[in-house]
């Protein structure tokens, strides 16, 4: 049985996902969770609060898998792979997630920006990074700076989510399951072949 602080967020979670939107009010949230609007305040200090523990909260799991996918004695380029898909995975999980890691990071709140920070943007990177260094090692991949392949990677694994509307529009359906595993297999191989090593098998 889920405690009130969980209702809370995952009040929070349905309703970005259902109006596309960050912009929720503390009202509609504590309406959805069927709870007093007081418990936001109570349990997150304020709506900026809620949405921060929320983003930590679908990061978790992400995380624990990276360190999972980290200690796995496989070619670095399978590792790559299988990081990327994850990244995809989350993203499907919880759409919003990118949209409201850039909010976070943008708000005026300079600690909190530091947290979101710390615990999402970080670790993910240094995931990334160690396993490019992994390829370097073995010459699967070439040199490759961390900071454009996070930003290029991690642009590229969240695209689909921002454009479904355009795929609506361009072919007048949702993109199904099949789409979603053509797209994630694209964006693998792509991703790879830009960054492997000319000679390598």
């Amino acid at each position: 049985m889920l405690t009130a602080r969980d209702r809370l967020l995952e009040a929070a979670a349905g309703l970005i996902i259902q109006s596309e939107s960050i912009d929720i009010s503390l009202a509609d949230i504590a309406a959805r969770a069927s709870l007093n609007a007081a418990l936001v305040k109570y349990y997150f200090g304020s709506k900026s609060g809620l949405l921060r523990a929320l983003l930590r909260r679908d990061a978790e799991r992400a995380l624990q898998d990276m360190q999972t996918l980290l200690a796995m004695k496989i070619p670095a380029a399978e590792k790559m792979r299988l990081h990327l898909r994850g990244i995809m995975r989350a993203y499907c999980r919880s759409p919003y997630l990118n949209r409201l890691l850039h909010a976070m990071l943008t708000s005026t709140d300079e600690a909190g920006v530091t947290e979101i920070h710390d615990v999402f943007v970080r670790p993910v990177m240094d995931c990334q990074r160690r396993i490019l260094d992994e390829g370097r090692a073995t010459q699967e991949f070439r040199d490759v700076d961390p900071m454009l392949f996070y930003l290029a990677a991690v642009g590229a694994c969240d695209q689909f989510m921002h454009s479904e509307r355009v795929f609506r529009l361009s072919t007048g359906a949702a993109p199904d399951a099949d789409f979603s595993a053509r797209y994630m297999s694209f964006v693998e191989d792509m991703v790879l072949a830009s960054i492997k090593q000319e000679n390598h098998a």
